[in-house]
């Protein structure tokens, strides 16, 4: 239970930190290339925001799409593996796609988060 809450505050920070690095880059790049109002910023960080979290969905579903493929699942067969450890390389195999789902889903909501409160403080 510990190591599954360690893990949370783990995605949360690493997530919440990429989140505002992204966040600034996305402003620089709008300051250069000549975004001057706070709509245009906020905008920006939504636009951004939202591709980020498309991304992690896209990213579980093409683990779904592979793990479901028949020639991947015959090939895990002609290993060397037990099936106990093919198991829980499959189990690792999911859990490490909803990982990635998690700290995209993060990071995309720091940003759109971040470009509410420009819009509602400054707009």
């Amino acid at each position: 239970m510990k190591e599954n809450l360690s893990h949370v505050l783990r995605v949360l920070g690493v997530g919440t930190a990429t989140g505002l690095a992204f966040s600034l880059l996305i402003a620089l790049i709008g300051w250069l290339s000549g975004w001057r109002t706070i709509v245009e910023f906020s905008d920006g960080l939504f636009l951004a925001g939202s591709a980020v979290i498309i991304f992690g969905l896209l990213s579980l579903w093409g683990g779904f799409t592979s793990r479901g493929s028949f020639a991947l699942t015959y090939a895990q067969t002609a290993s060397d593996l037990s099936l106990g450890e093919r198991a829980k390389q499959l189990a690792i195999d999911v859990l490490r796609g909803y990982n990635v789902v998690a700290t995209m889903t993060v990071i995309g909501g720091v940003m759109i988060l971040l470009s509410i409160l420009l819009y509602q403080i400054f707009g």
